[in-house]
């Protein structure tokens, strides 16, 4: 009204709308409690941008949200993330590239799924910015960003050698990435820009585009999700039967028709951090006794692990033991009475769920 008033017009169109800003325990802010959150001192202690992101991702219009230093802090984890993800880049990477035209022959199904990724999240995001659905804009991005980006093509770029190429793929993904992490996080971004010598502001940038040249085929972006799901399956299957770590094993990868796939792609299967020292791939063989068995749809995985059967019976048994004992514990906290009564009827449910799974641990173990 006031600004009908005094120059005849409308301040604004749209309004984004938040509920309260709540403590971790999802309690008002208040003075007498004491459990407010001094924007001021938080952002002296954790970085502005990370205050940001805590109150943009997770939170939904018109709904009240919790906040807490934790979760702040595990913003600022990200924003480091980001910052030595890209001193990675700028440190290794011939950084003054003007012409991202990628020979497509020169590139491998690693390089054609992050740029189809990267294309897709580009066309989400705008579309989430533009309908104002800033905390789903963010989780996508955070995930490309430190899954996607960070954890698996950043890792496969160190062990493949078209290096050319993946110069020119690094920082046209680093350039769009900053461009579309800026509104949620201008300090850093704009600090790493800068860093990159350009010469003009990240904010006066251009917003990205999804780029027609990189309209791959569906399969090589499966084919490499196949590579990743058979890398997956191998650590998860070297946790779960509790191969150290710095142990290296032998693998035997009966591949059928992806045969070729696989053998193209071996290197990536042996050093992301597999532990693999020793692999065969064929197309088909026979069943490998004594051999931890993986099958991921028609792909047939064998490790073979040197063991010391009298120390791992020893250690599995002093394993179930224990497990046996919280099971016993658990069912003791259970089968009083006075708990069931009083506890919080969600609280109950966690420590039954807790129960079933430990039980389930036990026999897996057995």
């Amino acid at each position: 009204m006031m600004s009908l008033f005094a120059i005849g017009e409308i301040p604004f169109k749209n309004v984004y709308l938040h509920g309260m800003v709540l403590d971790k325990h999802g309690k008002k802010m208040s003075k007498s409690k004491g459990n407010g959150i001094d924007p001021i001192d938080v952002i002296n202690k954790f970085g502005t941008d990370a205050v940001r992101l805590s109150l943009i991702i997770g939170n939904t219009p018109g709904n009240d949200m919790r906040i807490s230093e934790e979760k702040i802090a595990s913003f600022r984890n990200f924003a480091n993330k980001l910052w030595n993800i890209s001193r990675f880049i700028i440190t290794n990477y011939e950084l003054e590239i003007t012409n991202y035209e990628f020979n497509n022959n020169n590139l491998t199904i690693a390089d054609k799924w992050i740029l189809t990724k990267l294309n897709n999240i580009i066309k989400e995001i705008t579309k989430d910015l533009d309908n104002y659905n800033f905390s789903q804009a963010g989780e996508k991005l955070k995930e490309f960003t430190w899954n996607n980006f960070a954890d698996w093509y950043l890792e496969v770029s160190k062990f493949e050698d078209n290096k050319k190429e993946k110069n020119k793929i690094l920082i046209y993904i680093l350039e769009n990435l900053l461009k579309l992490w800026h509104p949620f996080m201008p300090f850093v971004t704009e600090a790493i820009w800068q860093t990159m010598a350009k010469n003009k502001l990240l904010m006066i940038e251009k917003w990205p585009k999804s780029n027609t040249n990189f309209q791959f085929s569906i399969n090589n972006v499966d084919n490499f999700e196949i590579i990743k799901n058979i890398i997956i399956a191998i650590r998860n299957a070297r946790s779960e039967n509790r191969i150290n770590p710095s142990q290296k094993i032998k693998a035997i990868i009966y591949g059928g028709d992806k045969e070729e796939l696989l053998e193209t792609n071996s290197d990536l299967i042996k050093n992301l951090r597999t532990g693999i020292s020793e692999l065969e791939i064929k197309k088909n063989g026979d069943k490998q006794k004594d051999a931890i068995h993986i099958r991921i749809n028609n792909i047939e995985i064998y490790l073979i692990v040197e063991r010391d059967e009298k120390k791992e019976k020893i250690r599995i048994e002093k394993e179930i033991k224990n497990l046996k004992k919280l099971i016993e514990n658990q069912k003791k906290k259970l089968s009083n009475e006075n708990f069931i009564k009083k506890a919080p009827q969600n609280i109950v449910k966690k420590e039954q769920e807790k129960l079933k799974l430990l039980e389930e641990e036990c026999k897996k173990i057995k």
